[in-house]
């Protein structure tokens, strides 16, 4: 399944890049994390990991992800390592007079195969559609406060 969820930050994109690149903001502006820890050490960039979960229903869901892209005030894109299958991105591109267009992008598939999985992923994405409006909100919040 793949959601996108975009939201225009009156802020220029370095700005936001100071948020979305620092590990420490995520649970922050990401709600319904359970889990955000740090595995590998040294500066965050390509090859950085971390185990996150997050809860969707009454499930939390999640594993271990590494960067995959690090473009300065440009691309963050992440991959699952273990767990749900997932990839996400968050893409900030200047919008005119200091403005940022931020795009948060989530494909995942549930574990398994066939139509059970297909559905679970139609079922899980209300819910998982709403987690990434509220955090794209949030993080509008965050860089314009």
């Amino acid at each position: 399944m793949r959601l996108q969820r975009s939201v225009i930050a009156n802020v220029d994109r370095h700005i936001v890049w100071k948020h979305v690149s620092d590990p420490e903001c995520y649970p922050t502006f990401m709600p319904h994390l359970e889990r955000w820890e740090t595995v590998t050490e040294g500066p965050v960039g390509i090859g950085s990991r971390y185990t996150v979960h997050w809860k969707v229903g009454s499930v939390p869901i999640g594993g271990v992800i590494e960067l995959t892209e690090f473009d300065d005030a440009r691309d963050l894109a992440w991959i699952g390592i273990t767990g749900v299958t997932l990839r996400g991105r968050f893409r900030l591109r200047d919008c005119g007079e200091g403005k940022t267009k931020v795009t948060f992008r989530l494909s995942y598939e549930a574990p398994g195969s066939g139509i059970l999985a297909l559905i679970a992923d139609r079922v899980a994405a209300r819910q998982v559609g709403r987690i990434m409006d509220e955090t794209v909100r949030r993080l509008k919040v965050l860089v314009e406060g």
